[in-house]
């Protein structure tokens, strides 16, 4: 038998992954290992959103033909990824942050997306629930939306598994042993697996696992907390878009029947979700001052989870290049759900030699080895 083709972490990236491993090119022998339970990562804490709305044209065209899977997901896979185009509206309240929007708008038209720009009075009509005092204008896309992880990441378990992909949950790699600068197995508490194929797919606890393999991957967990009140209707509509000020970092948001907010503030890098005891108050505050109303809503619950970030905001996507047979794919700062249908199968073209259909050059581990790095994504959310 050929030495399987090995996955490190379970959550939506790795899912699909292994997927498009076994579905394209016929691989019969992927292993996913999944230190926890499948998708209780970065993938559980996830909302689902979507969008088309980026600074960047390959993220665009990454959406572009991930959102086409979601649309045919059902007929594909048998689950139903509950779409919803609730759209995103992006907002400003600097000239700087207000041009950009700009041009990101003009970046999505080039490639066929359609995103309404908005000036201050254009936004007060469209919604009249949100203050938009001292706002510039935005940007509206339709198009986005949000789905269903957990149908989404069963969608590609179930077809992978059915196609022979074997995912062991509750275990953790402890080591991965490299000789001759070419992977040669990874170790678990409970086996060894000969490989000579290894990807790290597991989102902030990349660069962790990499140090088994006696590499950098320069990749850093960040804390993240989404509020969600109780069921809410007072002057907010059952239906909104998701709506982010770049400038003060709020988003606001429908969860179902309640609220949503949060404060995509940058927080200091830790794998600990620990939050300051006044970060609700705060948070809370900071909404109200957009939706007065919710100065009166209660939280139900919190969402926590952490972000993965590389040092430009871009995911790696590539091999590793000091370790023959050791592949990255992670880094997305909160956009892998969005992107996994079409990074999987790129993914899967990378590992088996394949020319990318997409041209992710940018997202290569090797241009960190130039002080000068890719253009940052603007808008991490």
């Amino acid at each position: 038998m050929n030495e399987p083709v090995v996955i490190i972490g379970g959550g939506i990236i790795g899912a699909s992954v292994a997927y498009h491993l076994a579905a394209l090119y016929s691989l019969e022998n992927v292993v996913v290992l999944e230190k926890s339970r499948l998708g209780s990562g970065s993938t559980s804490a996830s909302l689902g959103g979507f969008r088309h709305q980026f600074s960047s044209e390959t993220a665009i065209r990454l959406s572009i033909e991930s959102v086409k899977v979601l649309d045919s997901f059902e007929a594909t896979f048998g689950y139903d990824p509950l779409i919803k185009r609730d759209g995103y509206c992006f907002i400003a309240s600097s000239q700087s942050s207000f041009n950009q929007l700009k041009k990101n708008r003009e970046l999505a038209s080039s490639l066929g997306i359609e995103v309404d720009l908005l000036g201050n009075e254009e936004l007060q009509e469209y919604f009249p629930f949100y203050s938009f005092e001292g706002i510039i204008g935005g940007t509206f896309c339709k198009a986005d939306g949000h789905a269903s992880t957990s149908a989404v990441l069963q969608g590609y378990v179930s077809k992978a598994k059915s196609l022979g992909v074997k995912f062991f949950e509750d275990m953790a790699v402890t080591g991965i042993v490299i000789d001759n600068k070419s992977v040669k197995s990874v170790v678990t508490p409970n086996f060894s697996i000969t490989t000579s194929k290894l990807l790290i797919a597991s989102g902030a606890f990349s660069g962790v696992v990499g140090k088994l393999a006696g590499v950098d991957i320069p990749i850093k967990p960040y804390p993240r907390k989404i509020l969600v009140t109780d069921p809410f209707s007072d002057s907010v509509p059952l239906e909104i878009p998701v709506i982010v000020d770049i400038d003060s970092t709020l988003a606001v948001g429908r969860e179902g029947k309640g609220v949503i907010f949060a404060d995509n503030k940058p927080t200091p890098s830790s794998f600990e979700l620990a939050f300051p005891e006044d970060y609700d108050e705060r948070v809370i505050s900071k909404a109200a001052k957009r939706i007065p109303s919710l100065s009166g809503a209660s939280v139900a619950y919190s969402d926590v989870g952490l972000y993965e970030l590389t040092p430009d905001s871009n995911p790696i996507v590539s091999k590793i290049k000091e370790v023959t047979g050791l592949y990255c794919c992670a880094g997305f700062a909160g956009h892998g759900f969005m992107h996994a249908p079409e990074i999987g199968r790129i993914m899967a073209e990378i590992i088996t030699g394949q020319k990318t259909h997409i041209d992710i050059s940018e997202y290569d581990y090797r241009r960190f080895d130039s002080e000068r790095l890719q253009s940052s994504e603007k808008l991490i959310i």
